[in-house]
């Protein structure tokens, strides 16, 4: 997936254009197979969605700096969903073996907003049957803050991963980033089916991510 976290205007993101579209509702994805809302006060930028046959990236601000209207976010935040097809079944084994791999040389790389011309550091790792919840800090970019949320689950046979993060210059409290990203969490997958959930008696022992499932991963990050 396309990085353009250096590229992108914070500032009119959070406070500043008008126009754009004309709800922050629901936007469908992947021909229409899968729907993502984010928290209230937050709208999707219509310039910085991307989508592809291998999956589909949003960059959402505030309501009020991308259409000029709408309610308060609980607090001003960049927030970004990418969703990758192909996921299926995913169990907690699975999930391990991912978590696993982020923590390594290899996945710190892969998270850094630089596109891995350094390693992220991993300051906190939560993860259940069916979610990864990360707090990162990473100086890759001049516009966001270091440190941002990151989660990771699979939705409805698609693999999702979500971002909150604050600027450089309002950087968003721990707490206040992990119940954005959470509200995201449940905000979609309220939206979508639930789809075959993992199989809580799997192995919870981590394992070896498969090349495709950390190629799968490497399309959302």
């Amino acid at each position: 997936m396309q990085r353009i976290y250096g590229v992108i205007c914070v500032v009119a993101l959070l406070a500043g254009c008008a126009g754009g579209l004309s709800s922050g509702g629901a936007l469908r994805v992947l021909n229409g197979t899968f729907t993502l809302v984010a928290p209230s006060g937050f709208c999707p930028d219509p310039a910085q969605r991307r989508e592809s046959p291998s999956g589909a990236f949003v960059l959402y601000g505030t309501c009020q700096g991308i259409e000029g209207r709408g309610p308060a976010p609980a607090a001003p935040a960049v927030l970004t969903a990418a969703v990758a097809p192909g996921a299926g079944a995913l169990g907690r084994d699975d999930l391990a073996a991912l978590a696993a791999h982020l923590s390594s040389d290899a996945g710190k790389a892969a998270l850094a907003r630089s596109g891995g011309s350094g390693r992220a550091q991993i300051l906190s790792l939560e993860r259940d049957a069916n979610l990864i919840l990360m707090r990162v800090r990473d100086d890759g970019t001049i516009d966001l803050s270091e440190d941002y949320w990151r989660a990771i689950f699979v939705q409805s046979g698609a693999l999702v991963t979500i971002t909150a993060a604050g600027t450089a210059q309002a950087p968003l409290a721990a707490a206040t980033g992990k119940a954005l990203t959470l509200a995201f969490v449940k905000a979609v997958r309220e939206a979508n089916p639930a789809g075959t959930a993992p199989d809580a008696g799997q192995d919870d022992t981590p394992r070896a991510a498969s090349p495709g499932l950390r190629g799968l991963l490497n399309r959302l990050l």
